[in-house]
């Protein structure tokens, strides 16, 4: 048997947080996403300042997504 939860949210107090529920896994992945990314071996300067901007990128990508 399955377990479920139920979550409770006082609206618009606890927008935030519901957002947050929301988006959840698409919040995971973007963190998986830049551990992968600033975790690997940069054997030149211009490696290293690629995965800052993809992170970066990954960044505007979440925030972006959290607005709308």
């Amino acid at each position: 048997m399955k377990s479920k939860a139920i979550l409770e949210f006082d609206y618009p107090d606890d927008e935030t947080e519901l957002l947050f529920a929301l988006k959840g896994a698409d919040m995971y992945a973007t963190l998986a996403n830049i551990k992968l990314t600033i975790t690997r071996e940069f054997k030149h300067k211009a490696d290293m300042e690629a995965a800052l901007l993809r992170v970066r990128e990954l960044t505007d990508e979440m925030l972006n997504k959290l607005d709308h």
